[in-house]
């Protein structure tokens, strides 16, 4: 293992490039090894799990859905970012149980939602090519939904970036999950995999451009000229557009002058509890009455 994260280290790097393993990698292997090893207590125990952030009109700050993102707070290590834990959970060969219990959560503010007639709203719930390719989610979403008695259309899968080997089954599978009533949306856009040809796919109903270029916007022409091109592309196909990891009210006023219509970030509420999610949704339910 040490010799592999030398040579990953290298890589990042660039080419021509060597690395020795020394005390700086010897504390990322630590800490990876503790994280692998403590990610099942902390899934069961339930001190991972996933939070959720809403997404809302830029006009009114009306919220429209919530997102499922991924929260733990290791004892020693602190805060765990996302892609960390999603890559834990593969070399442990548990990220099946990971996703499973995101969507048993996600399933379960869905009920809450429904209870409190707030049936407007969706939640999404993120989800890779190659776990599409490689495992059976779509039975495990239309299943659990169908069993639950919930409706498709308040559920939507984000498909992160992410190459798959085998693009014609997790195309089928995208088929099955949106003749069904979920909603496709591409995540991160502008980023890794995604083209403009997959704004072609009839499937996609929403694109969330990467926060990449929407932090700081104000102040950089280049991306106001590349945003502004993916929401008139939105607009002429139909699709909805979504502008991620908004933080400054100059960059909320400056997306609502291009013409993007929802968001999410700080700007507006980070990740919370589900708990809270729910009483922020019933909130705005009550006061539109």
């Amino acid at each position: 293992m040490r010799a592999d994260i030398a040579l990953y280290t290298a890589k990042r790097r660039g080419r021509n490039e060597f690395c020795l393993f020394d005390a700086e990698l010897d504390r990322e292997l630590q800490r990876r090894q503790s994280v692998e090893r403590d990610l099942h207590s902390a899934i069961k125990t339930r001190s991972l799990q996933p939070w959720f952030q809403p997404i809302v009109k830029l006009d009114t700050e009306a919220v429209v859905g919530f997102e499922a993102l991924l929260r733990w707070s290791h004892p020693n290590h602190g805060a765990i970012s996302p892609p960390e834990i999603i890559t834990a959970a593969r070399e442990t060969g548990m990220l099946q149980l990971l996703t499973q219990t995101v969507f048993a959560d996600c399933c379960a503010f869905i009920d809450g939602l429904l209870k409190a007639d707030c049936r407007d709203l969706r939640v999404a719930m993120n989800v890779s090519p190659r776990e599409l390719e490689a495992g059976d989610i779509d039975d495990m979403v239309l299943d659990g939904l169908a069993a639950r008695g919930l409706p498709a259309t308040m559920f939507e899968i984000e498909v992160t970036e992410e190459s798959p080997v085998d693009p014609d089954r997790v195309d089928e599978k995208l088929g099955r999950l949106s003749h069904a009533g979920i909603s496709i949306a591409l995540d991160d856009f502008g980023t890794g995999f995604s083209t403009l040809a997959s704004l072609k796919d009839s499937r996609i109903r929403k694109v969330k451009i990467d926060q990449g270029f929407i932090r700081g916007l104000a102040k950089s022409r280049e991306d106001r000229l590349l945003v502004k091109s993916v929401i008139d592309l939105g607009n002429m196909l139909g699709i909805e557009v979504v502008a991620e990891g908004v933080e400054t009210e100059a960059d909320r006023q400056t997306l609502h002058k291009l013409g993007c219509r929802t968001a999410q970030g700080f700007l507006f509420s980070k990740a919370v509890p589900l708990s809270q999610a729910l009483e922020m949704a019933v909130k705005q339910h009550a006061n539109q009455l």
